[in-house]
């Protein structure tokens, strides 16, 4: 699973991910699109998804890349639901996002080291 098209194909994904935080930010409770889960929760698991795409597309040589992008993305996805009318910021929720990336890339290296996938 190294092509170029999957690697390109999961940075187009976690660049979605990103964006879509942004767009119709004031509709995102209205619908609930999973069962009843904690917030912090659902913070955790989708920044943690965004940063192991990223790290996929990126590459073992630039995997800061991610612990780096992915909380900026959670820090501006916070400062812009400060400005939304029926939208909270949190510095919990940021802090979900960080831990979630960081603790997500950690399996994640693991995870590459464990099946050999790491001579890239």
């Amino acid at each position: 699973m190294d092509s170029k098209w999957i690697r390109g194909g999961c940075i187009a994904v976690a660049l979605s991910m990103a964006v879509l935080l942004f767009i119709a930010t004031d509709k995102a409770g209205e619908i609930p699109l999973l069962p009843d889960l904690p917030d912090k929760l659902v913070h955790f698991c989708y920044y943690g998804v965004m940063a192991i795409l990223l790290a996929h597309g990126v590459g073992r040589g630039w995997w800061w890349v991610p612990l780096v992008a992915v909380p900026i993305v959670g820090v501006l996805d916070e400062w812009h639901q400060f400005y939304t009318p029926g939208r909270d910021a949190s510095a919990y929720d940021w802090a979900a996002d960080v831990l979630g990336s960081v603790v997500a890339m950690y399996v994640y290296s693991h995870c590459i080291r464990l099946l050999g996938m790491d001579e890239r």
